[in-house]
């Protein structure tokens, strides 16, 4: 008879059934997994100075046919899908790591990513991913600089600007494990995962592991001040702490929640306690080797460990008990485990969908007050340069279609928010001539931008309000923009000086649902306006 992967005990099976399985849907989707082959292992060995090493005691390998055998054993009666991606490691293992899984996601129609490494170019890191056939990147921290010590490392050292553009402009999906001894709560990661939403907004970060924030000393000021952002998803991987996860599901809400495994390590017997701050997995004495020297281990025996069942079973449970606390119902657990990964990985994946398209109907502009340090005016020759460089600092990469804009715009209808004290542009709206058979008279709003350095003070909607005044004036009373799914901030302004979606085509209404979701608007009401668009 076959032997089995690993033992599945009656303490196992009697947990999954009175706690797990009728709580859990029927599909899942396991955004966190590393697939990998012995032959790799040597490189595993070398990075151990910036990471913990219990993990490599609970399986040497994990090629792609075991975890989909441990989903069978695991998780009797669900069809689970992985998004996989190597474990650590350094070239010229990395190499082959990466083909590997390239190669079994291929082969078993599965997403992937690939394990990039910071020495890359942008432009190479983008040919690899579509080489591979990858749908973004996995990195970690065991690739910065080794002149950096570890608890020095910041996110932006093992995953550089440059390739975060590339991501960005193809919209990829970056799996983040956070650095740093503070884990979440540390400031320079939270002011960094600020700087991401901020900096690249078509970019997807996963951060794993909520953060890595295994006990409550991890968390901190952390959920106060990742409540302000709208596009950053969690995995749960690998964690067990209910209580961080009722903060997270408080904080951001069920739709930016991902379940994730982190297998194969998550197949361990044992049952994590904090003391003092720091994690520690309790687990069967002689299962693991010697653990004596393991700040994170620690060996119990007789009853304890006979009832200690699968790390998995402990994440999900936690989960459970924190999906209770907040009163979420099966429709909210089933986007956890299912629908908010499938969505992701539909965005990722698929070629780039079309714009958003909204269409005026409001009476009369606004007049937003002006800062004082602010003046409002429209284009000069000579302001080319200016505004190719505002373009690009606002999010708009290798952009470069001033010559376009002005060609387009009607007279005197590229304005700009210039700050007095430097004369530099800090904001613009583009009024577009955008005739279409039958509609000689119709403008588009379009290119609105705000240096980052000038956010958060009314601009875009003050130069918006003005770009729709100068319209009017103009005779235009046809007026419609594009726009994308996640500028959020830009929606927003949009649906409060008068404009409404325009649902002309299959899918909109789901995809405008999802965006009044994400800002905390009535999607009935939004729609409703839209009804008369």
């Amino acid at each position: 008879m076959e032997k089995s992967l690993f033992e599945v005990k009656p303490v196992d099976r009697d947990f999954y059934q009175e706690r797990l399985e009728a709580f859990l849907p029927a599909r899942m989707i396991d955004i966190h997994t590393h697939v990998w082959r012995r032959g790799f292992e040597e490189a595993v060995a070398e990075s151990r100075r910036r990471v913990v090493s219990w993990p490599s005691r609970v399986a040497r390998d994990n090629p792609v046919e075991d975890l989909l055998e441990t989903y069978r054993l695991l998780l009797p009666g669900k069809e689970v899908t992985p998004l996989i991606f190597a474990t650590l490691n350094r070239l010229p293992d990395l190499e082959a790591a990466n083909e590997y899984v390239s190669r079994s996601a291929g082969g078993h129609a599965l997403p992937s990513l690939i394990f990039a490494q910071p020495a890359w170019s942008g432009s190479e890191l983008d040919e690899r991913i579509r080489a591979g056939g990858f749908i973004g990147a996995k990195v970690y921290l065991s690739f910065a600089p080794d002149y950096l010590p570890a608890d020095e490392i910041r996110i932006f050292d093992f995953i550089p600007p440059h390739q975060l553009e590339a991501l960005d402009r193809r919209g990829r999906l970056l799996m983040l494990h956070l650095p740093r001894p503070g884990r979440l709560k540390d400031p320079v990661n939270l002011a960094q995962l600020l700087e991401l939403e901020a900096r690249y907004p078509r970019l997807r970060v996963v951060v794993a592991h909520v953060g890595r924030a295994y006990c409550p000393e991890d968390v901190g000021p952390a959920f106060e001040v990742l409540a302000s952002t709208r596009r950053l998803l969690f995995d749960i991987s690998a964690n067990t702490n209910a209580w961080v996860f009722e903060r997270l599901l408080r904080a951001v809400g069920p739709e930016r929640v991902l379940f994730g495994s982190d297998l194969p390590i998550t197949r361990m017997r044992m049952r994590r306690i904090c003391e003092g701050g720091r994690y520690i997995n309790l687990v069967p004495a002689g299962l693991y080797g010697d653990v004596s020297g393991d700040p994170n281990l620690r060996e119990v025996s007789g009853p304890e460990a006979e009832r200690l069942t699968f790390f998995l079973y402990e994440e999900l449970d936690a989960f459970r008990q924190a999906a209770r606390a907040v009163g979420l119902d099966s429709g909210g657990i089933e986007a956890v485990c299912y629908r908010n990964a499938r969505n992701l990985l539909d965005e990722v994946s698929a070629t780039p969908r079309p714009q958003l398209q909204m269409v005026w109907r409001g009476d009369r502009p606004e007049r937003p007050r002006r800062p004082d340090r602010y003046r409002l005016r429209s284009y000069r020759p000579g302001d080319e340069a200016g505004y190719v460089e505002l373009m690009r600092s606002a999010g708009f990469q290798d952009w470069d279609r001033a010559a376009e804009v002005l060609r387009r715009a009607i007279p005197e209808g590229l304005l700009f928010l210039v700050e007095r004290r430097t004369g530099r542009l800090v904001g613009t709206a583009a009024c577009l001539h955008a005739p279409l058979p039958g509609q000689p008279g119709r403008g588009e709003l379009g290119w609105v931008a705000v240096d980052p350095g000038h956010t958060g003070r009314g601009l875009g909607r003050l130069v918006c309000a003005a770009a729709l005044r100068r319209f009017l004036k103009s005779g235009y009373r046809n007026l419609q923009l594009y726009t994308d799914d996640f500028r959020l901030p830009a929606v927003k302004i949009y649906l409060g000086l008068g404009f409404v979606p325009l649902l002309d085509g299959p899918g909109l209404e789901e995809r405008w649902r999802a965006v009044c979701g994400q800002l905390g608007l009535d999607p009935d009401r939004v729609l409703a306006a839209a009804g008369r668009a």
